[in-house]
Protein backbone atom coordinates (compact mmCIF):
# COMPACT_ATOMS: atom_id res chain seq x y z
CA UNK A 1 0.00 0.00 0.00
CA UNK A 2 1.05 3.60 -0.54
CA UNK A 3 0.96 6.20 2.20
CA UNK A 4 -2.10 7.69 0.50
CA UNK A 5 -3.85 4.32 0.67
CA UNK A 6 -3.11 4.18 4.40
CA UNK A 7 -4.50 7.70 4.69
CA UNK A 8 -7.74 6.78 2.95
CA UNK A 9 -8.31 3.26 4.23
CA UNK A 10 -6.02 2.53 7.14
CA UNK A 11 -4.22 3.50 10.29
CA UNK A 12 -3.05 6.88 9.02
CA UNK A 13 -6.65 7.87 8.32
CA UNK A 14 -7.61 6.78 11.84
CA UNK A 15 -4.87 9.05 13.20
CA UNK A 16 -6.18 12.01 11.19
CA UNK A 17 -9.72 11.31 12.34
CA UNK A 18 -8.70 11.44 16.00
CA UNK A 19 -6.18 14.33 15.81
CA UNK A 20 -7.45 16.65 13.07
CA UNK A 21 -10.76 17.37 14.76
CA UNK A 22 -11.29 20.68 12.96
CA UNK A 23 -11.59 18.88 9.63
CA UNK A 24 -15.38 18.74 9.58
CA UNK A 25 -15.80 22.47 10.17
CA UNK A 26 -13.16 23.22 7.54
CA UNK A 27 -14.98 20.96 5.06
CA UNK A 28 -18.30 22.65 5.86
CA UNK A 29 -16.86 26.10 5.24
CA UNK A 30 -15.37 24.97 1.96
CA UNK A 31 -18.65 23.37 0.91
CA UNK A 32 -20.58 26.56 1.65
CA UNK A 33 -18.14 28.48 -0.55
CA UNK A 34 -18.43 26.01 -3.43
CA UNK A 35 -22.23 26.11 -3.40
CA UNK A 36 -22.10 29.76 -4.42
CA UNK A 37 -20.62 28.82 -7.81
CA UNK A 38 -22.11 27.29 -10.94
CA UNK A 39 -20.92 23.79 -11.79
CA UNK A 40 -19.58 23.12 -15.28
CA UNK A 41 -20.99 19.84 -16.66
CA UNK A 42 -20.71 18.06 -20.01
CA UNK A 43 -23.32 19.27 -22.47
CA UNK A 44 -24.74 15.84 -23.26
CA UNK A 45 -24.75 12.30 -21.85
CA UNK A 46 -21.35 10.71 -21.27
CA UNK A 47 -20.15 7.17 -20.57
CA UNK A 48 -18.58 5.97 -17.33
CA UNK A 49 -15.03 6.58 -18.58
CA UNK A 50 -15.65 10.24 -19.34
CA UNK A 51 -15.31 11.71 -15.85
CA UNK A 52 -11.89 10.28 -15.02
CA UNK A 53 -10.77 10.80 -18.62
CA UNK A 54 -11.68 14.51 -18.52
CA UNK A 55 -9.88 14.76 -15.17
CA UNK A 56 -6.71 13.26 -16.64
CA UNK A 57 -6.87 15.46 -19.74
CA UNK A 58 -7.23 18.61 -17.61
CA UNK A 59 -4.36 17.51 -15.37
CA UNK A 60 -2.11 17.01 -18.37
CA UNK A 61 -3.01 20.44 -19.80
CA UNK A 62 -2.42 22.16 -16.48
CA UNK A 63 0.84 20.26 -16.06
CA UNK A 64 2.08 21.62 -19.38
CA UNK A 65 1.20 25.16 -18.22
CA UNK A 66 3.36 24.66 -15.12
CA UNK A 67 6.40 22.75 -16.40
CA UNK A 68 7.42 21.18 -19.76
CA UNK A 69 7.89 17.74 -18.21
CA UNK A 70 7.19 14.29 -19.67
CA UNK A 71 3.69 12.86 -19.23
CA UNK A 72 5.08 10.35 -16.75
CA UNK A 73 2.03 8.17 -16.19
CA UNK A 74 1.09 8.13 -19.89
CA UNK A 75 4.49 6.74 -20.85
CA UNK A 76 4.46 4.26 -17.99
CA UNK A 77 0.92 3.29 -18.93
CA UNK A 78 1.99 2.34 -22.45
CA UNK A 79 4.77 0.20 -21.01
CA UNK A 80 2.41 -1.39 -18.51
CA UNK A 81 -0.07 -2.16 -21.30
CA UNK A 82 2.72 -4.02 -23.09
CA UNK A 83 2.60 -1.82 -26.20
CA UNK A 84 6.13 -0.45 -25.73
CA UNK A 85 9.27 -1.41 -23.88
CA UNK A 86 10.31 0.45 -20.76
CA UNK A 87 13.48 1.57 -22.56
CA UNK A 88 11.34 3.15 -25.31
CA UNK A 89 9.35 5.05 -22.66
CA UNK A 90 12.58 6.33 -21.07
CA UNK A 91 13.86 7.52 -24.46
CA UNK A 92 10.64 9.47 -25.00
CA UNK A 93 10.83 11.05 -21.53
CA UNK A 94 14.41 12.15 -22.18
CA UNK A 95 13.24 14.19 -25.17
CA UNK A 96 11.15 16.57 -23.02
CA UNK A 97 12.69 19.95 -22.05
CA UNK A 98 12.98 19.15 -18.33
CA UNK A 99 15.03 16.01 -19.05
CA UNK A 100 16.77 16.89 -22.32
CA UNK A 101 20.02 18.01 -20.65
CA UNK A 102 20.45 14.96 -18.45
CA UNK A 103 23.79 13.16 -18.88
CA UNK A 104 23.66 10.29 -21.37
CA UNK A 105 23.88 7.60 -18.68
CA UNK A 106 20.88 9.14 -16.90
CA UNK A 107 18.79 9.67 -20.03
CA UNK A 108 18.53 5.91 -20.42
CA UNK A 109 16.26 5.83 -17.36
CA UNK A 110 14.75 9.28 -17.56
CA UNK A 111 11.39 8.27 -16.07
CA UNK A 112 13.11 7.38 -12.80
CA UNK A 113 14.47 10.91 -12.44
CA UNK A 114 12.07 13.62 -11.27
CA UNK A 115 12.94 17.30 -10.83
CA UNK A 116 13.05 19.13 -7.50
CA UNK A 117 13.67 22.87 -7.07
CA UNK A 118 17.39 22.20 -6.63
CA UNK A 119 18.09 18.86 -8.30
CA UNK A 120 16.58 15.44 -8.85
CA UNK A 121 14.88 12.60 -7.01
CA UNK A 122 15.80 9.10 -8.16
CA UNK A 123 12.81 6.76 -8.00
CA UNK A 124 15.06 3.76 -8.55
CA UNK A 125 16.49 4.30 -5.08
CA UNK A 126 13.02 4.10 -3.57
CA UNK A 127 12.14 0.99 -5.58
CA UNK A 128 15.36 -0.72 -4.55
CA UNK A 129 14.26 -0.08 -0.97
CA UNK A 130 10.94 -1.77 -1.71
CA UNK A 131 8.72 1.30 -1.80
CA UNK A 132 5.52 1.30 -3.83
CA UNK A 133 6.31 4.50 -5.69
CA UNK A 134 3.32 6.22 -7.24
CA UNK A 135 0.76 3.77 -5.83
CA UNK A 136 0.76 1.32 -8.70
CA UNK A 137 4.05 -0.47 -9.16
CA UNK A 138 2.56 -3.86 -8.28
CA UNK A 139 -0.48 -4.07 -10.55
CA UNK A 140 1.38 -6.06 -13.22
CA UNK A 141 2.35 -8.56 -10.55
CA UNK A 142 -1.35 -8.93 -9.71
CA UNK A 143 -2.30 -10.21 -13.16
CA UNK A 144 -2.72 -6.94 -15.06
CA UNK A 145 -4.37 -7.76 -18.41
CA UNK A 146 -2.63 -6.25 -21.42
CA UNK A 147 -3.06 -5.82 -25.16
CA UNK A 148 0.61 -6.41 -25.97
CA UNK A 149 2.10 -7.99 -29.08
CA UNK A 150 5.56 -9.63 -29.21
CA UNK A 151 8.33 -7.35 -30.38
CA UNK A 152 6.45 -4.10 -29.65
CA UNK A 153 5.46 -3.34 -33.27
CA UNK A 154 3.42 -0.32 -32.09
CA UNK A 155 6.53 1.61 -31.04
CA UNK A 156 7.09 3.10 -34.49
CA UNK A 157 3.59 4.59 -34.63
CA UNK A 158 3.79 5.81 -31.05
CA UNK A 159 7.22 7.31 -31.70
CA UNK A 160 5.73 9.37 -34.53
CA UNK A 161 2.77 10.33 -32.33
CA UNK A 162 4.97 11.57 -29.48
CA UNK A 163 7.19 13.52 -31.87
CA UNK A 164 4.08 15.30 -33.14
CA UNK A 165 2.79 15.86 -29.60
CA UNK A 166 6.05 17.47 -28.47
CA UNK A 167 6.21 19.64 -31.59
CA UNK A 168 2.61 20.80 -31.20
CA UNK A 169 3.07 21.67 -27.54
CA UNK A 170 6.32 23.50 -28.31
CA UNK A 171 4.55 25.58 -30.97
CA UNK A 172 1.21 26.24 -29.25
CA UNK A 173 1.56 25.87 -25.45
CA UNK A 174 3.13 28.64 -23.39
CA UNK A 175 4.04 28.28 -19.74
CA UNK A 176 1.43 29.93 -17.54
CA UNK A 177 -0.80 31.16 -20.35
CA UNK A 178 -3.51 29.65 -22.52
CA UNK A 179 -3.53 29.96 -26.30
CA UNK A 180 -6.29 30.78 -28.74
CA UNK A 181 -9.39 28.63 -29.35
CA UNK A 182 -7.88 26.69 -32.25
CA UNK A 183 -4.60 25.71 -30.59
CA UNK A 184 -6.32 24.92 -27.30
CA UNK A 185 -8.68 22.54 -29.07
CA UNK A 186 -5.71 20.76 -30.60
CA UNK A 187 -3.99 20.61 -27.21
CA UNK A 188 -7.16 19.24 -25.61
CA UNK A 189 -7.25 16.48 -28.21
CA UNK A 190 -3.65 15.49 -27.48
CA UNK A 191 -4.22 15.60 -23.73
CA UNK A 192 -7.25 13.33 -24.18
CA UNK A 193 -5.07 10.78 -26.00
CA UNK A 194 -2.31 11.03 -23.37
CA UNK A 195 -4.97 10.67 -20.68
CA UNK A 196 -6.05 7.40 -22.28
CA UNK A 197 -2.49 6.11 -22.10
CA UNK A 198 -2.31 7.33 -18.51
CA UNK A 199 -5.38 5.22 -17.68
CA UNK A 200 -3.36 2.05 -18.33
CA UNK A 201 -0.84 2.96 -15.63
CA UNK A 202 -3.23 2.21 -12.78
CA UNK A 203 -5.97 0.21 -14.53
CA UNK A 204 -6.61 -2.69 -16.89
CA UNK A 205 -5.79 -1.21 -20.30
CA UNK A 206 -7.94 -3.77 -22.07
CA UNK A 207 -11.04 -2.10 -20.57
CA UNK A 208 -10.40 1.34 -22.07
CA UNK A 209 -12.04 2.25 -25.41
CA UNK A 210 -8.84 3.65 -26.98
CA UNK A 211 -6.93 0.42 -26.47
CA UNK A 212 -9.41 -1.44 -28.66
CA UNK A 213 -7.62 0.25 -31.58
CA UNK A 214 -4.54 -1.81 -30.76
CA UNK A 215 -6.27 -5.19 -30.51
CA UNK A 216 -6.24 -6.34 -34.13
CA UNK A 217 -3.35 -4.56 -35.79
CA UNK A 218 -0.86 -1.73 -35.42
CA UNK A 219 -2.81 1.54 -35.80
CA UNK A 220 -1.52 4.65 -37.53
CA UNK A 221 -1.31 8.13 -36.01
CA UNK A 222 -4.47 9.30 -37.76
CA UNK A 223 -6.49 6.50 -36.14
CA UNK A 224 -5.19 7.42 -32.70
CA UNK A 225 -5.91 11.08 -33.34
CA UNK A 226 -9.49 10.31 -34.36
CA UNK A 227 -10.10 8.59 -31.02
CA UNK A 228 -10.30 12.07 -29.47
CA UNK A 229 -13.21 13.51 -31.42
CA UNK A 230 -14.78 16.96 -30.96
CA UNK A 231 -17.56 15.63 -28.75
CA UNK A 232 -15.14 13.87 -26.42
CA UNK A 233 -12.80 16.83 -25.91
CA UNK A 234 -15.50 19.49 -25.53
CA UNK A 235 -15.72 19.02 -21.76
CA UNK A 236 -11.99 19.14 -20.88
CA UNK A 237 -11.65 22.04 -23.31
CA UNK A 238 -14.37 23.89 -21.38
CA UNK A 239 -12.59 23.07 -18.11
CA UNK A 240 -9.37 24.50 -19.52
CA UNK A 241 -11.19 27.64 -20.66
CA UNK A 242 -12.59 28.06 -17.14
CA UNK A 243 -9.06 28.11 -15.77
CA UNK A 244 -8.74 31.49 -17.45
CA UNK A 245 -12.24 32.94 -17.09
CA UNK A 246 -12.42 32.13 -13.37
CA UNK A 247 -9.14 33.93 -12.73
CA UNK A 248 -7.64 30.72 -11.29
CA UNK A 249 -4.74 30.59 -13.74
CA UNK A 250 -3.80 34.20 -12.95
CA UNK A 251 -3.85 33.36 -9.22
CA UNK A 252 -1.66 30.32 -9.85
CA UNK A 253 0.86 32.56 -11.59
CA UNK A 254 0.81 34.92 -8.58
CA UNK A 255 1.31 32.00 -6.18
CA UNK A 256 4.32 31.05 -8.32
CA UNK A 257 5.71 34.58 -7.96
CA UNK A 258 4.63 35.87 -11.40
CA UNK A 259 7.69 34.47 -13.21
CA UNK A 260 8.72 35.97 -16.57
CA UNK A 261 7.14 34.57 -19.72
CA UNK A 262 8.61 31.21 -20.66
CA UNK A 263 9.61 30.39 -17.09
CA UNK A 264 8.11 27.30 -15.40
CA UNK A 265 5.64 28.01 -12.59
CA UNK A 266 6.85 25.02 -10.60
CA UNK A 267 6.89 21.24 -10.75
CA UNK A 268 4.35 18.75 -12.05
CA UNK A 269 3.64 15.79 -9.76
CA UNK A 270 6.37 16.41 -7.16
CA UNK A 271 7.64 13.22 -5.51
CA UNK A 272 7.04 13.51 -1.77
CA UNK A 273 7.79 10.66 0.62
CA UNK A 274 8.29 8.16 -2.24
CA UNK A 275 4.95 9.10 -3.80
CA UNK A 276 3.61 11.23 -6.62
CA UNK A 277 0.06 12.10 -7.54
CA UNK A 278 -1.20 12.96 -11.04
CA UNK A 279 -3.46 15.68 -9.59
CA UNK A 280 -0.79 17.40 -7.47
CA UNK A 281 1.42 20.28 -8.56
CA UNK A 282 3.97 22.56 -6.94
CA UNK A 283 3.93 26.32 -7.57
CA UNK A 284 7.34 27.75 -6.69
CA UNK A 285 6.91 31.14 -5.03
CA UNK A 286 9.73 33.39 -3.77
CA UNK A 287 8.71 32.96 -0.11
CA UNK A 288 7.95 29.26 -0.31
CA UNK A 289 6.02 26.93 -2.54
CA UNK A 290 2.33 26.10 -2.84
CA UNK A 291 1.23 22.47 -2.96
CA UNK A 292 -1.74 22.49 -5.34
CA UNK A 293 -4.38 19.77 -5.61
CA UNK A 294 -6.78 19.72 -8.59
CA UNK A 295 -10.30 18.29 -8.22
CA UNK A 296 -12.68 17.95 -11.15
CA UNK A 297 -15.58 16.23 -9.41
CA UNK A 298 -19.12 17.53 -9.90
CA UNK A 299 -20.03 16.66 -6.30
CA UNK A 300 -17.00 18.18 -4.60
CA UNK A 301 -19.02 19.74 -1.76
CA UNK A 302 -18.64 16.77 0.59
CA UNK A 303 -18.41 17.65 4.28
CA UNK A 304 -17.93 14.08 5.41
CA UNK A 305 -15.52 11.33 4.40
CA UNK A 306 -14.30 12.51 1.00
CA UNK A 307 -14.06 16.17 1.96
CA UNK A 308 -12.14 15.47 5.15
CA UNK A 309 -9.75 13.07 3.44
CA UNK A 310 -8.94 15.74 0.89
CA UNK A 311 -7.99 18.13 3.70
CA UNK A 312 -5.88 15.44 5.39
CA UNK A 313 -4.11 14.57 2.16
CA UNK A 314 -3.01 18.17 1.57
CA UNK A 315 -1.64 18.54 5.10
CA UNK A 316 0.09 15.15 4.94
CA UNK A 317 1.68 16.11 1.61
CA UNK A 318 3.29 19.16 3.18
CA UNK A 319 4.29 17.51 6.46
CA UNK A 320 5.80 14.44 4.79
CA UNK A 321 8.27 16.62 2.91
CA UNK A 322 10.55 15.84 5.82
CA UNK A 323 13.72 17.34 4.32
CA UNK A 324 11.87 20.51 3.26
CA UNK A 325 12.94 19.72 -0.31
CA UNK A 326 10.03 21.64 -1.81
CA UNK A 327 9.73 24.42 0.82
CA UNK A 328 5.93 24.08 1.01
CA UNK A 329 4.43 27.03 2.88
CA UNK A 330 0.98 27.24 1.26
CA UNK A 331 -1.70 24.69 0.44
CA UNK A 332 -4.25 25.13 -2.34
CA UNK A 333 -7.01 23.21 -4.06
CA UNK A 334 -8.58 24.06 -7.40
CA UNK A 335 -12.13 22.83 -7.96
CA UNK A 336 -12.13 22.74 -11.74
CA UNK A 337 -15.87 22.34 -12.35
CA UNK A 338 -16.64 25.19 -9.95
CA UNK A 339 -13.82 27.44 -11.15
CA UNK A 340 -12.75 27.97 -7.53
CA UNK A 341 -9.17 28.15 -6.27
CA UNK A 342 -8.81 28.19 -2.46
CA UNK A 343 -5.47 28.60 -0.68
CA UNK A 344 -4.31 28.57 2.94
CA UNK A 345 -1.15 29.39 4.81
CA UNK A 346 0.23 26.01 5.92
CA UNK A 347 0.75 27.03 9.54
CA UNK A 348 -2.74 28.50 9.92
CA UNK A 349 -4.28 25.53 8.11
CA UNK A 350 -2.63 23.03 10.47
CA UNK A 351 -3.63 25.03 13.56
CA UNK A 352 -7.26 25.15 12.41
CA UNK A 353 -7.46 21.42 11.82
CA UNK A 354 -5.70 20.61 15.11
CA UNK A 355 -7.96 22.84 17.24
CA UNK A 356 -5.34 23.79 19.80
CA UNK A 357 -3.10 20.72 19.68
CA UNK A 358 0.64 21.26 19.27
CA UNK A 359 1.45 21.32 15.51
CA UNK A 360 5.08 20.27 15.97
CA UNK A 361 4.11 17.30 18.08
CA UNK A 362 1.33 16.32 15.67
CA UNK A 363 3.67 16.50 12.69
CA UNK A 364 6.21 14.28 14.43
CA UNK A 365 3.47 11.75 15.18
CA UNK A 366 2.20 11.72 11.60
CA UNK A 367 5.69 11.38 10.11
CA UNK A 368 6.60 8.61 12.56
CA UNK A 369 3.43 6.67 11.80
CA UNK A 370 3.78 7.13 8.02
CA UNK A 371 7.42 6.03 8.18
CA UNK A 372 6.50 2.93 10.20
CA UNK A 373 3.74 1.99 7.75
CA UNK A 374 6.01 2.56 4.75
CA UNK A 375 8.84 0.49 6.23
CA UNK A 376 6.44 -2.32 7.17
CA UNK A 377 5.11 -2.39 3.61
CA UNK A 378 8.66 -2.41 2.24
CA UNK A 379 9.55 -5.42 4.41
CA UNK A 380 6.45 -7.30 3.25
CA UNK A 381 7.16 -6.49 -0.37
CA UNK A 382 10.78 -7.62 -0.07
CA UNK A 383 9.70 -10.87 1.60
CA UNK A 384 7.12 -11.45 -1.13
CA UNK A 385 9.73 -10.93 -3.87
CA UNK A 386 12.25 -13.18 -2.17
CA UNK A 387 9.57 -15.85 -1.79
CA UNK A 388 8.82 -15.69 -5.53
CA UNK A 389 12.50 -15.93 -6.43
CA UNK A 390 12.93 -19.08 -4.34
Amino acid sequence: MSVISHLYHGELGDWCQSRLTGSEEAAQRLTAHLREHEILRPEGPVDRHHWSQADRALGLRLGALIQPAPPYSALLGLARAGLVSRSWADVQAARYPTHALLPEHSRARALDLRPTPDGWIDLQTARDAGATVGMAFTSAERGHRRVSRPGHPDEQTLDELFERIRAYFAAHSSLGRLGGPGPEKGLARLCWILGSFQYAYRNDSIEHPLFRIFRDDVPNVAELHRSADDEAVADPLALTHRLSTSGALSRMRRLAGDPPAGTPLGITHPVIFDHWDDNAFLLSGPDGATLLEVVSLVKADDTHTRGRRRLWKMLAGAWLDTEDTFRIRTLAVYFARHGVLVSWNLTSYAEFLLEGRDPDEARKELVALATHLRDTDRARRTAWREGRET
